[in-house]
């Protein structure tokens, strides 16, 4: 069984933190990182069963002494604690904590780049609790739109704390770990119980690029289908796409896709990160009450 996970956040370095995790060799995650499971978040996924579970992501484990995986949606679940305690209760949780402002930014930029969102990032704040609870079928638990909901990390994190126990949660600042990720990535070790002076190799940093027209991104994504996540991927890390591209057609589309998009982050505008400023500072406070780390940049 596994007994830790990296369950969350969104948009806050679990990608980095994982992908660095791998090449431990006492450490195992899935070769496939994407889709995350998070199958204590989904219930169509959680309804098929731990067997499910254990065959679909831990089936290539071998004498690995640290069995894991990458969930991020499982830090702003309602459900995930609870069934988490049930099936894994010693479980050990580690949690990556951003900015919420930056996070809620970061979180939105990625959703325009899957092609899942027509509106700007004021819209989409101020409608975010409309959206949510229009949301129908599997999007009722996806969420994409959650910008400012899944930056609300204390109710959720103290729940995890009250079931767990604190001793068995490890909370990383996003921003040290991306500032000192030698420092931060042997204290997970430590914490993992595995040998903390092994150098581990460190991902490329494949930022998630601009999209120039939001609606252009929404017409490819409807085009490829089930193929677009991946070649939004491809594209991005510079793999090979030969093997999604079919017909002229794709090509001509795929050509269209790379010019949708351009190098670099757009800034978060100045009016807007004083409206979040605000939304999160009583959040920011409660977090001050839980964290070991300073969250005095958050403001």
């Amino acid at each position: 069984m596994p007994n830790f996970i990296i369950a969350g956040g969104v948009a806050t370095g679990t990608s980095f933190l994982s992908a660095t995790l791998a090449h431990h060799p006492d450490i195992y995650l899935p070769r496939i990182q994407r889709p995350e499971p998070n199958f204590f978040h989904y219930s169509w996924k959680y309804n098929q069963g731990t067997d499910w579970w254990l065959k679909t992501w831990f089936s290539e484990v071998g004498n690995q002494k640290a069995i894991g995986e990458r969930s991020s949606l499982l830090l702003p679940s309602d459900a995930a604690a609870k069934r988490m305690k049930q099936t894994i209760p010693d479980a050990k949780l580690i949690f990556c904590l951003r900015n919420p402002i930056e996070r809620a930014w970061g979180n939105y930029r990625f959703t325009v780049l899957e092609g899942l969102e027509p509106l700007s990032f004021g819209e989409a704040i101020e409608r975010e609790s409309e959206r949510m609870k229009a949301a129908e079928g599997k999007w009722a638990e996806v969420q994409p739109h959650a910008y400012l909901t899944r930056g609300r990390y204390s109710k959720h994190l103290q729940e995890y704390i009250d079931l767990f126990g604190r001793d068995r949660i490890l909370l990383l600042k996003s921003e040290d770990l991306g500032r000192h990720p030698e420092i931060n990535v042997a204290h997970v070790c430590e914490f993992l119980g595995v040998d903390s002076s092994i150098k581990l190799l460190f991902p490329p940093n494949y930022s998630s690029p601009s999209v120039k027209n939001r609606l252009i991104q929404i017409e490819l994504r409807n085009y490829f289908g089930d193929r677009f996540p991946e070649l939004v991927e491809c594209i991005r890390k510079e793999e090979d796409i030969s093997s999604l591209v079919l017909t002229e057609e794709d090509r001509e589309n795929v050509e269209k896709l790379r010019s949708n998009l351009s190098l670099g982050k757009d800034p978060l505008t100045e009016p807007i990160r004083q409206h979040l400023r605000e939304v999160f500072s009583e959040e920011i406070d409660r977090m001050r009450n839980i964290v070991e780390f300073s969250v005095e940049d958050w403001i």
